[in-house]
């Protein structure tokens, strides 16, 4: 990956990412997509894209509980230490979770080996999306799903506001984290401004093109982001 990459910005800002993306607000994105996917509960193997600081993979070890085995994957090597280091502080209990340093693009695992895979504003940033798709689509066993959140390139920052008003009696009661929410999105778009926000039908289309079935794309977070949900043909 280039040093210009934005993973360069994510190696060098882990502490910051982490501390934008610890707060309840974020943890309730990761369920809504855990939702997405309606996964059978049970002994399920899961596959956790551009984990960052184990945020996400943390949420989804405590919604699923102990017989699933989660793996959290990134890129940035700073990003896995954090998420260890935060796994042997925080979440020790959790012991059916585990880190590795990835490329989405060349994944070492065997074909057919999770049964669903998510990911959490991680596509728009590889250059190869076709090739992480495919990849994903290899891991996952038949009937497995792949569901993503990625940056909606039709969102604004001033409509999702709008539509947030409803929300504002929650917001004064959590100052403190639902300005770190509005933060990471401010740096969410300023950051997908440059990678490549995504659009519905685009989506849409790498995940046909990679042997995904039964596609469908949801708005999410006023509009500022996408979920796609894709499952593999049985």
């Amino acid at each position: 990956m280039r040093g210009d990459s934005p993973f360069s910005l994510f190696n060098a800002g882990s502490r910051f990412y982490d501390l934008m993306t610890a707060q309840r607000y974020w943890h309730r994105q990761v369920g809504r997509a855990l939702d997405l996917a309606a996964p059978a509960m049970g002994e399920l193997r899961v596959l956790d894209l551009g984990c960052g600081p184990g945020v996400s993979t943390f949420v989804l070890a405590e919604r699923l509980g102990p017989r699933a085995e989660l793996v959290g994957i990134d890129l940035a090597k700073q990003m896995i230490r954090r998420a260890r280091n935060n796994q042997r502080r925080r979440f020790k209990r959790l012991e059916n979770v585990r880190f590795e340093q990835a490329d989405a693009g060349r994944l070492s695992f065997p074909d057919n080996s999770f049964d669903l895979a998510l990911g959490h504003s991680f596509l728009y940033l590889v250059p190869d999306r076709p090739a992480v798709l495919r990849e994903v689509q290899r891991i996952l066993r038949p009937k497995g799903t792949l569901v993503l959140m990625e940056p909606n390139a039709l969102g604004s920052l001033g409509q999702a506001a709008l539509s947030s008003l409803d929300q504002l009696p929650a917001v004064m009661r959590n100052p403190w984290q639902a300005g770190r929410f509005a933060t990471s999105m401010v740096l969410w778009r300023v950051v997908s401004a440059r990678a490549g926000r995504l659009e519905a039908s685009q989506l849409e289309g790498l995940f046909r093109d990679a042997g995904f079935g039964e596609v469908a794309t949801h708005p999410t977070l006023g509009g500022l982001g996408l979920h796609c949900i894709g499952r593999k043909p049985a």
